[in-house]
């Protein structure tokens, strides 16, 4: 009859026993009693029906059967203690390749500068960078760490939050030599405005608090995509109002591309930026490395005015 999985334990200990000689030196080094491993032993050796030991009041010597048995053992223990350094290795040292997710929009501006800086900290770590405005199934897609904007559903993830983006209202000096600057959030719903959507969700629905206190606008337009920076385009090239991060409008704010809005009003707080991933006792040694990273260097980013 072949052997199962259960005689493994059995197999790892008649091994250390062999390996110290003595009943007592395996116990010393299983963290057992003598009594148990000789229980423990005897059980072995019943599943497999044979006799691995001639055991005597002074010492252990080992039968025919049981000098192959060890052969093998030892092959079988070396492997275990390989896994074991393996594991302990990638628990502990920052190494390998890491899979890594975000919204391209978010990855441009805040993440991809940052990234010399980890390469010069971390050399054997090899990043692969997914780009990508959705959420992301890390466990089936395996990847270590994402990410994310908005509202985080329920789920067995940690998150760790990074902050929240700014937002900013915009539009070109040609939008607004043709159509006029709204003076009101209200003004708004006569407006060409551009918006984010993607397969779940509309942002289109934009919020000021100003003397009247919190108005909300259902804004509407020509043009919506699920892709921030082509949005930003959009609205340098005239094609309507924008409400986007303000991380992303440096450039063309400063070199009056894009001017800003509304500046008597205050703009609903932005979303908030999670760096997320699967739940475990422990992370590798990569994973945790890069998770403190984007906290200490990425997360002051998303608090920093960008005006």
């Amino acid at each position: 009859m072949p052997l199962s999985l259960d005689t493994l334990p059995g197999l790892v200990l008649f091994s250390c026993v062999v390996r110290h000689g003595s009943l007592t030196g395996a116990a010393q080094e299983l963290g057992l009693n003598r009594s148990s491993v000789s229980k423990q032993l005897a059980r072995f050796e019943a599943q497999l029906g044979a006799k691995l030991l001639q055991r005597t009041t002074r010492k252990l010597a080992l039968t025919e059967l049981g000098e192959r048995v060890w052969q093998e053992a030892q092959t079988i223990a070396a492997a275990l203690e390989n896994v074991d350094a393996i594991t302990e290795d990638y628990r502990q040292n920052v190494r390998g390749r890491l899979k890594v997710s975000c919204s391209s929009s978010l990855a441009r501006v805040h993440l991809v500068p940052l990234l010399p800086i980890f390469n010069q900290r971390y050399p054997e770590v090899d990043l692969l960078l997914q780009l990508e405005d959705r959420f992301v199934d890390l466990t089936t897609e395996q990847v270590d760490i994402a990410i994310r904007v908005g509202h985080l559903p329920d789920s067995s993830l940690v998150a760790r939050k990074l902050g929240e983006l700014q937002w900013q209202l915009v539009a070109s000096p040609g939008y607004l030599a043709k159509y006029g600057a709204p003076q009101t959030p209200a003004d708004l719903a006569g407006h060409a405005c551009l918006f984010y959507q993607n397969g779940l969700r509309a942002m289109n629905l934009w919020t000021f608090t100003g003397p009247k206190g919190e108005e909300q606008v259902r804004v509407k337009g020509a043009l919506a995509m699920n892709d921030a920076c082509a949005l930003v385009d959009a609205a340098i090239n005239g094609l309507g109002i924008l409400l986007i991060d303000r991380a992303l409008l440096s450039l063309p704010l400063a070199s009056g591309q894009l001017l800003p809005l509304l500046p008597d009003y205050q703009l609903a707080a932005g979303l908030p930026v999670y760096a997320v991933y699967p739940a475990r006792e422990w992370l590798p040694a990569k994973a945790a490395a890069f998770v403190e990273f984007i906290i200490q260097e990425f997360a002051p980013r998303l608090a920093t005015p960008r005006l």
